[in-house]
Order: C-alpha cells, then structure tokens, then sequence
C-alpha cells in the first residue's frame, strides 16, 4: 500500500493524538464523519480514513443539504460520491423548512445549525455510529475566541471548543485552515465552496475576512495565541466543573415553580451568600438542567441579581429566570 502523503500524515497525526487526549472511539466502534463538501472536512475524512483501519474503526459519511443556497444539492451529491469511491457508507440528509422551524428562537443560523445536528445525528445512528467528528479547525477555534470576546463572554465562553462533546468530537482543533487545503491538494480531491462563507454580513464572516488576518499581520502566531487561550480556559472550567456541581446540588431548593415541570430552583439566600463568579456558574449550571439554554454574560448577571430581589424576571434566547416565593427559578423560555 503506498504510503499517505506529508500532508496527509500531518493532519492525521495531529488528529490522532488530539484523540489519544480527549478519548474516542475504541475498536470495533462506529464514526460517522460529518462532511460538507469544504477542504476542513474533507481534510477530516482523509485523517480519519488513515487512521480508521490501524485503529479497528467502522467509518462512515454523513452530510446535510440545508436547502438554504443554490448549489447545495449538488455539494451533498458530491460528497456521497466521494465517499462511495472510497469504498464507505454515506447518508445524505435533506432538510425541510419544518426542521428549521423548530429552532426557529435560536435565529436562522442557530436554527441551521441545531437542525444540522439532529439531521448528522440522526444519519449517524442509520448508520451504525455512536460517534460523530467534524471538520473544525484552529483556525474556527480562533475566530470564536474572538467572537466570544466581542459578546463580553466569560472564562467558559473562552474556552471555545473542545476536542471531545460527549460523543461528538473535533479532532482537527490543531489544524490550521491552510493545512487542511494542503491535505485536500495532496490527495488530489477538488473541494467546494460554500459561497455563504464570502458573504460581508455574518460577523463570523467579518471576524474570518478582515479580524483574524488583521490580528496576524500585527502579531504572526495571534490564531495559535487565541487558541491556546481555549484551552487554558478550558482547562480552568474542567477543574471547576466539580465544584460548581456540588455547590448547584447544595442551593437546590426542593419545590420547582408552579407548573413548570423541568424548572430547577434555587435557594435565593443561599445563592446571593455564594462568592459572584461562583453564583454565575451554578445559574448556567442550573439552565443547563432545566433544559435551557445558557444565557449570556448579561443575562447571566440579572439572573444573580433576583437572588437579593423579592420579585422579578430575566429572559434571553433559550431560557428565562423568575423569582418565586424564596427561590429563584430556571426553565425554557414560555411557549
């Protein structure tokens, strides 16, 4: 068998021990690679085709056509394509307006993006797989350090994201964006597109055209920087993570809110006594229980604040907060 190409081999070695770090899949196991069609993933499905045999993994291809741009029929029928050639199962998923509607609180690009999830899921399990991995890159990694930073987020928002999500992970974290073209190049496959990606609007798109290029021509490294910023953010929250586990478990108060059934409550004096950046993290601790989403800085501070107030509520996109009777109280937002 001849022997993969440089560009290759360096994208799967880093990918591997990124893996050998977080944990994954272990023998016998099965990985769906999400793919799009963009030299990242790509690039990821190359890494881990390297890496599948040697390692005893069942790999498979599942991609999603959002149906939101002109094209993106033919970009999923490419990847199909792609992956057959290689000899691997494919999924492709189409999405209809009603699995965007469904998330439709998040906004149109949040609601893409949990629908796109559902859908790899979903595809995934058709398939065999209980974990799923996806292209992202450091260069992703740096543009949401930034992103975070201009939303005013805290340490956790920082800590950007990480290698492994329970059964999702993100094996090319230390990757920059030109290695993965390098991959793809090396190989000999023609990537796509996604023409969204040039577009002025979208501030991730700014923050990728005109932010992380301008940052690199003042400091060279400042993508690498941003990113080590991630994990040492990161590895401030896992050793929180305990702590504020105990803690939300001590200010739980026992009865939820009036019919509403997932609501967690707080004990309000027992939350207001907890040092601040302590209280913060058991209020998005206690959203995540109540099947919220976690709020934002901001939100996160009116949150605190009903602790000292005899009434009140604070809401934000995914959950909302009220103070009943001696508590405060956490739940999805109201239908």
């Amino acid at each position: 068998m001849a022997r993969a190409p440089a560009a290759l081999r360096l994208v799967a070695d880093r990918a591997a021990r990124a893996l050998a770090v977080a944990g994954g899949p272990a023998a016998g196991d099965g990985l769906a690679a999400a793919v799009s069609g963009g030299a990242d993933s790509l690039a990821l499905l190359h890494a881990m085709r390297t890496l599948a045999g040697p390692r005893g993994w069942r790999l498979a291809v599942v991609t999603v056509d959002h149906g939101l741009r002109s094209g993106s029929a033919a970009d999923a029928a490419f990847v199909v394509d792609h992956a057959k050639a290689l000899g691997l199962d494919a999924r492709l998923e189409t999405l209809a307006p009603a699995d965007l509607a469904r998330h439709r609180r998040a906004g149109q690009e949040g609601a893409a993006r949990a629908a796109r999830y559902e859908a790899l899921w979903r595809a995934a399990g058709e398939l065999g797989c209980g974990w799923l991995a996806t292209g992202h890159t450091l260069d992703d990694q740096a543009e949401t350090v930034l992103l975070q930073l201009l939303r005013g987020a805290g340490p956790d928002g920082l800590a950007g994201m990480s290698v492994r999500s329970g059964r999702l992970l993100r094996p090319l974290l230390g990757v920059r964006r030109a290695e993965t073209r390098g991959c793809c190049a090396a190989v000999g496959v023609d990537w796509r597109e996604d023409p969204t990606n040039a577009e002025p609007g979208p501030l991730r798109n700014r923050v990728r055209q005109l932010l992380l290029p301008l940052l690199e021509e003042l400091r060279p490294g400042a993508a690498g920087a941003l990113a080590r910023t991630a994990a040492l953010a990161a590895d401030e929250r896992d050793w929180l993570d305990p702590l504020v586990a105990a803690t939300l478990a001590d200010t739980q108060a026992g009865p939820e809110g009036p019919g509403e059934s997932g609501a967690v409550a707080l004990d309000a004096a027992a939350l207001a006594e907890l040092p601040v950046s302590l209280a913060r993290r058991v209020v998005r601790a206690a959203a995540r229980q109540a099947g919220a989403t976690p709020p934002d800085a901001e939100a996160t501070a009116r949150v605190v604040v009903l602790a000292t107030q005899p009434g009140g509520e604070a809401t934000w996109p995914g959950g909302r907060a009220w103070r009943h009777a001696a508590s405060v109280v956490l739940g999805p937002p109201a239908h």
